[in-house]
């Protein structure tokens, strides 16, 4: 494919990726919302918010600088802008998605400087063309950050092994190097897995440079330790004023310890789900990777440990460098495979280093045709599949019932409103908008009933009917759970809900039957419907769930 096609492709594919991370509403997981904007929007913007079990102030498991630092500033600034005023879901959203849009161009730059001259446009395109980035990257995920940092610090290296010829960079990208170890490790303590190849690169780096000298080894890691130690003091600073008010030696929080001691007890992660060991390797890579890339990056490896004519082109930087990039891949999925709680995101971060290896092989640049239809159409699936479908109607509804609420409900004081969401991923509360008061006063009140039986969501819906105040009932649901929930009473309780709206598309991986008996309109659409309570209770007392 010529240059300058490639060239125009690369800027397509960036309007599409801006494009995603705007308008792809699809929910991948609750952790994209539970382990970023929802934990930072309550205090900044004095909405309804909710901490999951990582933000415990008794036992805190994850850093408050990375979400403050991605999304905290964005949303500092938008209160900044919209002074004294109530910000829109809308508007939150956008800003926690163009936080995450703009960082992630962080990768194009990694994989811009660690591939050859030659083949530049080539990975740019790959990478560009990847639903994971698409997908992942452009939202609020931890693992996001992650892979922008174990690629910053691939650059970093590569950096190191290429100045030789100029030492007085080289305590400076050491120091760097430190920060962003322990910046990752804050982030996710899965870090360590990705940057363990990148270490020993730089230790074995520095015993050659100083000639295994332990005086000159000492001096020039010095100010890297240094920075080391005043970033660690930095996070464990503002973790422990953050959980606990104040600084004080009982009350200091080292979160990625914390962490690692939940994980390591199998009952902890059993609540999250157990896999297999093997899941990771036979299913998450070529999942992320996709079949034609895993495919060239797996020849790559090959070539690197059986070299044709015996290459000697710059050995001291493309083959240290192949070979750390083969490394990390094999760090990563060895360590983590150990852990029996194995999800796709967890492996992000080896995308740019896939792409880097298979790139500078150059076999993958030739463009065959069997590879290109291969990449394309599996990229084009996943990123419509996780980027659109998959719950893809839970986050406009969010936006839409919040202006139901505020915007078609007037006198809203006058009477209560309840919430409730059915058979869906866990709504993050604060893309609700809902200012803070109104919940304490119990104006306004949000019920997840997550994937509970159609009798006992019935009954919960029925407990909600009104002692004295008027009641506005929101059900938020499946076609296909309203349908089930009907059919308990008798033929007049449909009548008791009403549609009143419909958000497509919307696809639950886990009720793909039911959806399809229902058609394509309704069985990929999510309903807003307007619920009597009190029409319930006066039918027909629910049956008990068998």
């Amino acid at each position: 494919m010529p240059r300058i096609s490639l060239r125009y492709t690369y800027f397509a594919l960036v309007l599409v990726r801006i494009c995603f991370a705007f308008f792809g509403t699809g929910y991948i997981h609750p952790d994209e919302y539970f382990q970023n904007g929802e934990v930072i929007a309550g205090r900044q913007l004095g909405v309804d918010a909710i901490q999951t079990w990582e933000w415990n102030a008794t036992f805190p498991c994850r850093s408050i600088v990375p979400v403050w630092l991605t999304t905290g500033v964005p949303l500092s600034i938008l209160r900044i802008i919209y002074r004294g005023q109530q910000l829109s879901p809308r508007l939150v959203f956008a800003a926690e998605r163009l936080s995450f849009l703009s960082i992630s161009f962080i990768l194009d730059y990694s994989i811009y400087h660690l591939v050859h001259d030659s083949v530049r446009l080539q990975a740019l395109t790959l990478l560009a063309s990847s639903y994971v980035v698409h997908t992942y990257q452009v939202r609020p995920f931890s693992n996001s950050v992650e892979a922008l940092l174990v690629a910053f610090s691939l650059v970093l290296l590569k950096r190191l092994f290429t100045g030789e010829t100029e030492p007085k960079r080289n305590p400076g990208h050491l120091a760097l190097l430190a920060s962003i170890f322990i910046c990752g490790l804050f982030t996710r303590i899965t870090f360590a897995a990705f940057f363990l190849p990148v270490a020993l690169e730089i230790f074995k780096w520095c015993l050659r440079r100083t000639r295994f000298s332990l005086p000159a080894l000492l001096r020039l890691l010095s100010l890297a330790f240094l920075v080391a130690f005043t970033t660690t003091l930095a996070f464990v600073y503002a973790d422990t004023v953050y959980f606990h008010g104040s600084l004080r030696l009982s009350t200091v929080e080292l979160t990625p310890l914390n962490f690692l001691r939940y994980n390591l007890l199998p009952s902890n992660l059993a609540e999250h789900g157990l896999h297999p060991r093997w899941l990771h390797l036979v299913v998450n890579l070529p999942l992320i990777a996709t079949p034609g890339l895993l495919y060239y990056v797996l020849r790559a490896e090959f070539d690197l440990f059986t070299p044709r004519n015996a290459e000697k082109i710059k050995p001291g930087v493309v083959v240290l460098m192949q070979r750390t990039l083969y490394w990390v891949r094999m760090s990563a999925i060895s360590i983590l495979s150990i852990q029996p709680h194995q999800e796709p995101r967890f492996l992000t971060p080896l995308l740019v280093p896939m792409i880097a290896m298979a790139t500078n092989n150059a076999r993958i640049v030739q463009w065959q045709r069997p590879f290109l239809i291969l990449w394309i159409v599996a990229n084009v699936v996943l990123a419509v599949l996780f980027g659109i479908l998959h719950q893809g109607g839970v986050v406009p509804s969010l936006f839409r019932v919040h202006d139901i609420v505020y915007a078609d409900s007037p006198g809203l004081l006058s009477h209560d409103v309840r919430i409730v969401y059915w058979k869906t991923y866990m709504p993050p509360r604060h893309l609700l908008s809902i200012p803070l008061q109104d919940t304490l006063s119990d104006h306004v009140a949000v019920l997840d009933l997550a994937g509970t039986s159609p009798s006992d969501a019935l009954e919960a819906l029925i407990a909600l009917e009104p002692a004295a105040r008027p009641l506005s009932l929101i059900l938020v649901a499946p076609f296909h759970a309203v349908r089930e929930l009907n059919q308990l009473g008798p033929a007049g309780q449909s009548e008791c809900v009403t549609q009143r709206d419909r958000v497509f598309p919307h696809l639950d991986l886990d009720q793909v039957a039911e959806s399809a008996r229902m058609g394509w309109r309704d069985g990929l659409s999510l309903g807003i419907f307007d619920v009597d309570a009190a029409c319930l209770g006066s039918l027909t007392t629910p049956p008990r769930a068998r």
